[in-house]
């Protein structure tokens, strides 16, 4: 994970419109957000983190330089749906496992959540 501030925001995601069958999933959702002026690279950075419920599986699809998505008011400037995105990932084991990482920072990150 490329964080390079410890001034980063953590924000859960909850997946958008799950059918009954998939409710009872065990994976939980995040976004983490550092903005350019924090960074060495001056480049807004975001990434959209997932892990299941025992900490044992860790997923992440990093961006830079994308419009900021305010998660408290989804549905403003929105280019990267994150709740679509929790809901493929439940739905989906194939495209779930091509996020699949074994970062060393990912378990560290979520430790604090």
């Amino acid at each position: 994970m490329d964080t390079q501030s410890d001034k980063g925001h953590f924000y859960e995601i909850i997946p958008a419109r799950l059918s009954k069958k998939d409710q009872n999933h065990n994976w939980i959702f995040a976004a983490y957000w550092e903005y350019a002026h924090f960074r060495n690279d001056k480049q807004d950075y975001s990434a959209f983190l997932f892990r299941n419920e025992d900490r044992t599986v860790f997923g992440l699809k990093e961006y830079f330089n994308v419009d900021r998505v305010d998660y408290r008011k989804l549905g403003t400037r929105i280019s990267i749906d994150y709740r679509k995105l929790a809901t493929r990932i439940i739905k989906d084991k194939e495209f779930r496992q091509s996020f699949i990482s074994s970062d060393p920072d990912l378990p560290k990150i979520w430790k604090r959540h």
